[in-house]
């Protein structure tokens, strides 16, 4: 066979299997440039461990007229098993599936789709794939294939299930009984229930203190796992900084008194900032809470607000602590991550209140960062825009 019956051959697509695939290009001594390369093509993708198809969508029903070995082995199909076989035969009787209608009308529309199906080996066991279905055109922009690439991710989605069922765990059967200890805690710590003696006060003070970081430990847990998911929605409106850095202070308050730690407040600007309350201060307070955390007695944590242009305001929490390496800076806002992680460091934490007050400055549309030398204390920053997106544009 020469180059032009070969090249004819490959424009019109008629191939039924891979034996006529490795006839023309494996042809000796009619190799050129293109040659070389297509062979180079080819073995590259019978080597790739993620399953790929073509089809033929000029041929009725868009029949498999290619598949590699990495297709084969985890679905357990023989090469004769495939060919010739429209793609929905491995979802079997599965077959309504949102993704579906959405792969059907990538395919109407010769456009690219990424999604994941529920598919079934030969043995019956189910499998999640995860398909990019790819048109490919010829030259003239006429539509001659298109290409398949799937990846087994069903022990992704196992993992998943289980993180959702350890949330699920985490929000039901330990937070709503914590919720009442906690209560019943405060109860007898403000006297309601009754008088106590001092002993029995300071124990229940620890219980108390001990119980409040549990509940803020699995409400950072859940509010990350909402994050990453991303069904968290923020309710924005105005406000006042200066109002907003009140609430602040007042809630961090006891913290600060406990450390004799004083709390400083700069607002420097009254232009009024479009955010979520609730969320900036969640934002706030882990960064206050810190810095009063890494303050010795008597020194100052100052909490700025100050308008850095006409549409941004900036919220600073400065403290005089040790300050934080340079080596050690891009690990501060990274999930689960503390600078001392050993069982010998001072202060509590999770190890995520940076990392979600990271995430929740940037569903703002804001960024956040730090500024630190050892020795002299740390500046923690986030910029908000002060308008509503329809007025910035």
């Amino acid at each position: 066979m020469n180059l032009n019956q070969k090249q004819k051959l490959l424009k019109h697509q008629q191939l039924n299997n891979k034996e006529e695939v490795e006839t023309i290009v494996d042809t000796p001594n009619t190799y050129g440039p293109e040659d070389e390369q297509l062979l180079f093509f080819k073995r590259a993708v019978e080597a790739a461990r993620n399953g790929i198809c073509i089809t033929n969508p000029r041929m009725t029903d868009n029949p498999i007229v290619y598949v590699n070995d990495g297709f084969l082995d985890f679905t357990g199909y023989k090469r004769d098993q495939v060919l010739g076989r429209n793609c929905r035969f491995l979802q079997r009787d599965d077959r309504d599936q949102a993704p579906i209608e959405s792969i059907r009308e990538a395919l109407r529309l010769e456009i690219p789709i990424t999604t994941i199906l529920r598919n079934y080996r030969r043995d019956g066991s189910l499998f999640w794939n995860e398909l990019t279905l790819s048109p490919v055109h010829d030259q003239s922009g006429r539509l001659i294939n298109f290409v398949g690439v799937q990846n087994d991710i069903s022990a992704r989605k196992d993992a998943e299930k289980r993180v959702s069922e350890f949330y699920s765990v985490i929000s039901h059967e330990l937070r709503t009984p914590l919720t009442s200890i906690n209560s019943a805690l405060s109860v007898i710590a403000d006297g309601s229930a009754g008088k106590a003696n001092a002993q029995i006060m300071r124990m229940v003070e620890i219980a108390l203190e001990n119980s409040e970081r549990l509940v803020r430990l699995i409400s950072d847990i859940l509010d990350w796992k909402k994050i990453e998911s991303g069904k968290f929605k923020l309710n924005k409106t105005y406000t006042c900084p200066e109002a907003l850095v009140d609430r602040l202070i007042t809630g961090v308050k006891p913290l600060s008194n406990s450390a004799k730690v004083q709390l400083l407040k700069e607002v420097q600007t009254t232009a009024e900032v479009y955010l979520d309350i609730d969320r900036t201060l969640q934002i706030l307070t882990n960064l206050v809470d810190n810095a009063i955390k890494f303050s010795a007695a008597d020194n100052v944590v100052t909490i700025r607000v100050e308008l850095r242009n006409a549409d941004t305001v900036r919220f600073s929490v400065v403290d005089q602590g040790p300050g934080i390496p340079k080596d050690q800076l891009n690990k501060l806002f990274k999930v689960f991550q503390q600078l001392d992680s050993s069982d010998r460091r001072k202060t509590g934490g999770t190890g995520l209140g940076l990392s979600i007050s990271r995430s929740l400055v940037e569903l703002h549309g804001g960024q956040i960062g730090v500024e630190s030398e050892v020795g002299k204390g740390s500046m923690f920053w986030f910029e908000i825009y002060s308008k509503v997106e329809s007025e910035v544009n």
